[in-house]
């Protein structure tokens, strides 16, 4: 992430935990949780990493997203996002390059549903592996860390996508929000 753009993906990330209510959002006490399991969840990483990729790998519209021979290189940048989200801290930073990692997936072609399936698969895995910590409680916790990242590279993806088409069109954003409101009257009025 650039020194110049840090400021830009703090502010997304703010105004992102800011919408997602307390309850589903990543909280103190979960990364506490997360945190004091460390070794477990790092003990999970080989079966993870196997499991994502050959979960991607395996469908032809995620396949798609690579180019040859790079799934070496992916899997090492998942194990260093898994380790680095491990070893904490679930500070301001660490929200601000979710919200990076999410942009830099729109330039690989890599879509919301794609990102937003295999963050389930994520929670889903880790959440079956570590069923019975904390009755269940660290499972919570997993859920909810992947629900955050999940809201910040999804709106990322809306940010991105909103300040494009302002620059392509010269229209103000308000102007856009509009446009959209008018569009999906339209496709209600269709569907009757």
């Amino acid at each position: 992430m650039s020194l110049t753009n840090r400021d830009y993906y703090r502010r997304l990330a703010q105004r992102t935990l800011e919408e997602m209510p307390p309850e589903d959002r990543f909280s103190e006490e979960d990364a506490a949780l997360v945190l004091r399991h460390r070794e477990l969840l790092l003990g999970l990483e080989e079966r993870l990493v196997q499991l994502f990729y050959d979960s991607l790998y395996s469908h032809p519209a995620t396949r798609a997203v690579f180019r040859e021979r790079e799934r070496p290189e992916r899997e090492r940048t998942l194990r260093e996002w898994w380790r680095r989200t491990l070893s904490g801290p679930f500070d301001q930073d660490y929200w601000a390059w979710q919200a990076y990692v999410g942009l830099a997936h729109v330039r690989r072609g890599v879509t919301n549903p794609m990102m937003l399936g295999h963050a389930a698969l994520v929670a889903r895995a880790v959440g079956e592996a570590v069923r019975e910590v904390e009755g269940g409680a660290l499972t919570g916790a997993v859920s909810r860390l992947m629900a955050t990242v999940s809201a910040l590279i999804a709106n990322g993806y809306h940010e991105v996508y909103l300040e494009a088409a302002s620059q392509i069109t010269g229209q103000s954003r308000s102007l856009l929000e509009r446009s959209v409101e008018v569009a999906l009257s339209a496709l209600e009025a269709k569907a009757q």
